[in-house]
């Protein structure tokens, strides 16, 4: 007899984020393709927002929560590019 299913695992297979083999080196990501595709999208999402086709927006906007360029990014500019952004400087303030 087949295990059930947790409850609490609800991700479809093939729907989380990241490489098929499960190996990311960091250092290889090309950030600027990476930036480049997620700047396309959003263009994409405004110009679809701009000529009032809802659903076209709500397709895209699925595909940017999907989209692994879109991960990277955001994971970069929360570690990296905002680090230290509210650090004290010699003032102290």
């Amino acid at each position: 007899m087949p295990e059930p299913k947790d409850k609490l695992d609800t991700t479809p297979a093939g729907s989380v984020n990241g490489p098929e083999d499960g190996f990311l080196d960091w250092d290889a990501v090309d950030f600027r393709a990476a930036e480049k595709q997620v700047r396309r999208l959003r263009q994409r999402i405004f110009t679809a927002s701009r000529a009032g086709d809802l659903k076209k927006v709500r397709n895209l906007q699925k595909l940017m929560l999907r989209s692994r360029c879109n991960t990277l990014v955001s994971v970069r500019r929360v570690t990296q590019v905002n680090a230290g952004r509210r650090t004290a400087g010699i003032d102290g303030r």
